[in-house]
């Protein structure tokens, strides 16, 4: 893995509650010289709008994400160094304005350089915005005695004094910020994935890829379009033996479901490439390994469809799949609407159709870039890595079902019902085999073909000896990075 310097900032650190007030004062400030000031509609969006969303954002990605994703500070405060050298350009007229834009840009990029992981210390940017602040100061300085106007006796009398304060605190802010920044300890052999930039929080980018699988997502955006679609068939002698097995060993209602669960669990810890998924036209690699299910609260018409998401290590064998799978099917047949997946639809249901409408919106959006709530994304049936559907408990072969674009599954697969069919063996002698289908639609953006026929063998292998899926794996093999 290459080694590179990532930084946090913990909210036990008082300074960091610090950068984070003096973000809000400043937000605060600008509104104010907004309400006083009577600004021409121009200059709005620039002089308010920008720096106050800005100053927020910073402060709350301080708060709630500079443990684990600092480096998500890099667009707001390359934001408010444009808004520093807007209203420092506004104070002062040439040369000194060519002077404070040089300082902004260079700030800027040191700011990126430094909080990517590119410069391994961030000396240089806490030096550099020091004298950076001593510069502007000392040039706004030697303009006033140049010129001998009276723009700072303007600038310090209401309510131009508020954008001033505005724009103390923001530096101040950002000072603090530097100082309270940590760096994280040097990368070790085997120690946890830390998020870097690029990363998502519920996945990492994938860096080394083929140039095939890195432009795919641009040129077929939605997950629909990129979707394949493969019917395939497993003959079932060995599987039911198995179950009959596990049945007797205590698995209560051990099936076919678990049995394909477990295997596809196995091939993520095999072939981790189909853990990944495809988001804002970029593949990741997911953390976790989930599994997605709709089921019914009872079996008949009327009863409700409810969702469930099962988290599984990679490690798992068989009997953890079935003991995870089964306490989330109890769970989601028992709690009402307690279920996360059945309290949001609720919600969801008392909200008039156009607000609702926008809240897709919003939804699909920070879904792009990676910024929906965690506590939503938990409970969403579109994110995880793979959907599994049973047409066998209705009786019907299973179906093609589609990928959705929202959210982030790659994989959907359904499967039917067992079925018997005749067939002559070496002899030439009939005998009886059963057979069951299965379909599975799969996400073209996150590996190539051969990796994916790789992997249906593998998984066919598995559902015809799921003896081997009593021992964990072997090795758990890691993705590219």
């Amino acid at each position: 893995m290459e080694k590179i310097t990532t930084y946090y900032a913990t909210r036990r650190n008082v300074l960091i509650w610090l950068a984070a007030l003096l973000c809000i004062v400043s937000a605060v400030a600008r509104i104010i010289f907004a309400c006083t000031s009577g600004i021409d509609s121009l200059n709005p969006v620039v002089s308010i709008i920008l720096p106050v969303a800005a100053n927020l954002w910073l402060g709350v990605r301080l708060l709630i994400r500079g443990e684990k994703q600092f480096y998500l500070t890099i667009i707001p405060v390359v934001l408010l160094t444009f808004v520093l050298c807007r209203d420092g350009m506004s104070a002062i007229t040439s040369p000194w304005t060519y002077v404070i834009i040089a300082l902004g840009v260079v700030f800027a990029l040191l700011y990126f350089v430094t909080f990517s992981g590119k410069v391994p210390s961030k000396l240089f940017a806490l030096v550099f915005l020091v004298g950076a602040i001593a510069l502007a100061g000392f040039s706004l300085g030697v303009h006033q005695l140049l010129t001998k106007n009276l723009y700072y006796e303007d600038l310090v009398s209401p309510p131009f004094k508020w954008l001033v304060n505005s724009d103390v605190a923001l530096l101040l802010g950002m000072l603090v910020m530097l100082l309270g920044v940590r760096k994280m300890p040097p990368w070790k052999e085997g120690a946890p994935y830390r998020l870097r930039f690029g990363d998502r929080r519920d996945g990492r980018l994938i860096r080394e890829m083929s140039v095939m699988t890195k432009v795919t997502p641009f040129f077929m955006p939605t997950r629909l379009g990129r979707s394949n679609y493969i019917k395939d068939s497993v003959e079932v002698s060995n599987m039911e033996r198995y179950i009959i097995k596990k049945r007797r060993e205590g698995l209560k209602h051990f099936g076919m479901t678990h049995v394909i669960v477990a295997a596809y669990v196995r091939l993520t810890a095999e072939m981790p490439a189909l853990n990944r998924f495809v988001a804002g036209q970029k593949v990741y690699h997911r953390f976790e390994t989930s599994m997605n299910m709709v089921v019914k609260k009872e079996m008949n018409k009327e009863a409700p469809d409810s969702s469930i998401r099962v988290r599984f290590d990679p490690a798992d064998t068989a009997d953890q799949v079935y003991e995870k799978f089964n306490a989330a099917m109890e769970n989601a047949r028992n709690e009402g609407i307690a279920n996360g997946f059945d309290a949001l639809t609720h919600v969801l249901n008392l909200i008039p159709s156009v607000i609702l409408s926008f809240f897709g919106f919003l939804v699909r959006l920070f879904d792009y870039f990676g910024f929906l709530p965690e506590a939503l994304e938990q409970v969403s049936p579109f994110h995880g890595s793979f959907y599994i559907t049973s047409m066998g408990s209705l009786g019907i072969p299973p179906i093609y079902h589609h990928l959705y674009d929202l959210g982030t599954v790659p994989v959907f697969c359904a499967f039917g019902h067992k079925y018997t069919k005749y067939e002559s063996n070496k002899n030439g002698e009939l005998v009886t085999k059963k057979y069951l289908d299965y379909t599975i639609v799969c996400d073209e953006g996150i590996c190539d073909g051969f990796y994916y026929a790789a992997a249906l063998k593998k998984l066919r292998s598995y559902l015809s000896h799921p003896e081997k899926l009593d021992e964990p794996p072997e090795e758990i093999i890691e993705d590219a990075y």
